[in-house]
């Protein structure tokens, strides 16, 4: 019997490790492929609202490319290309299994930084009108993609949305969170605010990337099958304690062993899930419910609480220069220069690559300036490992009447205007006061 346990134990231990590296060699990968010849796509503009903006498209080589003239006959004028899923607008595909976006739009537009919308339309009974096809939910979110700069991955966690149709269709709060469970249409649209001229969009891949199965099921799945092989190892260590005193002390002192030892494993990777590996900062498992809990106290009027978006500026250089492996010196000391200039109450996170991000509580956005100032000034002035002058940008800003992460991406907003304006300074913006003050982006 205990030479079968054995034999259950190492075809477990290889069964747990196959199992992991299938999952993260993108075994349990899965794409939905939206191809011009699979879907129907069509061009729009603002002529059906009275404006007089005008639109091709056209579909070649797999390619849909949409050519626009935005005219400013009309306040918010815009073109898109609207990829219909199904053939009706109210039972769609469900996407609420995938993860991210894969975007390889080139885009040519007026004047610098133009920006494209990307919506996933969900339909849904509770808000969705049978003869209003605005009634459909505008999961969005708006980025720049350039042209000719490949493909870019886009987590549908960061979709949100628009603040304007929440309330003009009285969405309750409890369906106000982004849903992509219904999607019978996806919608590619010029920024918000595209300027009057020749506008072009070629959409050459467009894909959403998911798994068959999450990670944390996978997890839990072999999570219990070890559980039900504790257990019945435990019936046989039992039953061998029976049959003798001496082999019980011994197995007893033996299992005590091991609990010990599990347990200073256990302490060790609770610790490590919530430190970055390379830089010893916090990462995001660490702050996530606190952050939640924060969220939950501003929105009572117990205290404010603002948010510092860090990048360091020229990071590619660094790497290209010096190599990765004097960039990771660099992020560690980064780490230790920063900690050195905040109080113990406020949280820096690394956020990713080069991006880290300071949680002060218990401060409103003129104490929240201050700390950045500091924080820059003292980047500055430190003398490196790599003896050459380093700089960071910070965004920052407050709070308000939202979610923790639409104050994230207004504060990563406030750090693109740092970069923007010649880096190395701190950029602000102002706290948003109510959802009924976001700017429409319909």
């Amino acid at each position: 019997m205990v030479k079968k346990v054995h034999v259950l134990l190492l075809f477990m231990i290889a069964a747990t490790v196959i199992s992991i590296v299938w999952f993260h060699a993108k075994g349990a990968s899965k794409v939905f492929e939206l191809d011009p010849s699979l879907y129907t796509f069509k061009n729009i503009d603002d002529r059906q609202q009275g404006g007089k903006s005008t639109s091709k498209l056209v579909i070649e080589d797999g390619k849909a490319i949409l050519e626009c003239h935005l005219d400013d006959h009309h306040s918010w004028p815009f073109c898109e290309i609207s990829i219909e899923l199904t053939e009706s607008l109210y039972k769609g595909v469900d996407f609420s299994g995938y993860t991210s976006v894969l975007l390889d739009i080139d885009y040519q537009g007026v004047g610098p930084h133009q920006r494209l919308r990307v919506y996933f339309r969900n339909s849904n009974p509770a808000y969705t009108r049978r003869d209003d096809p605005a009634s459909l939910k505008f999961n969005g979110i708006e980025y720049q993609p350039g042209a000719g700069s490949g493909l870019k991955e886009i987590s549908l966690n960061t979709f949100q949305v628009l603040s304007w149709w929440l309330s003009d269709y009285s969405v309750p709060v409890e369906l106000s969170a982004p849903e992509f469970s219904n999607v019978p249409m996806i919608e590619i649209a010029t920024g918000t605010n595209a300027l009057v001229g020749e506008h072009k969009i070629t959409i050459n891949k467009l894909s959403l990337q998911g798994s068959w199965i999450k990670e944390e099921t996978l997890l839990k799945f072999i999570l219990a099958v070890w559980v039900v092989f504790a257990i019945v190892w435990i019936i046989v260590e039992w039953k061998k304690l029976q049959s003798s005193v001496q082999s019980s002390q011994k197995r007893e002192k033996h299992l005590k062993k091991l609990n010990k030892s599990l347990k200073e494993q256990s302490l060790e990777f609770a610790e490590l899930a919530h430190r970055d590996a390379l830089t010893g900062a916090r990462n995001r498992n660490a702050v996530r419910d606190w952050l939640d809990r924060m969220a939950q106290q501003v929105r009572w009027g117990q205290q404010s609480f603002s948010v510092l978006y860090l990048d360091i500026d020229h990071f590619k250089q660094v790497n290209d220069n010096y190599g990765h492996q004097m960039g990771d010196d660099i992020l560690r000391e980064f780490v230790l220069v920063v900690s050195s200039v905040i109080p113990s109450t406020d949280f820096l996170v690394r956020w990713g690559g080069e991006e880290f991000i300071v949680f002060c509580p218990n401060t409103d956005v003129g104490s929240a300036k201050q700390k950045a100032d500091t924080i820059r000034a003292c980047v500055e002035q430190h003398d490196w490992c790599h003896e050459q002058r380093l700089t960071c940008s910070i965004g920052v800003t407050e709070l308000g009447n939202e979610r923790v992460t639409e104050v994230i991406a207004r504060a990563d907003d406030a750090l693109y205007r740092a970069k923007n304006n010649g880096r190395n300074r701190v950029e602000v913006l102002a706290k948003l006061m109510s959802s009924n003050g976001l700017r429409s982006q319909g």
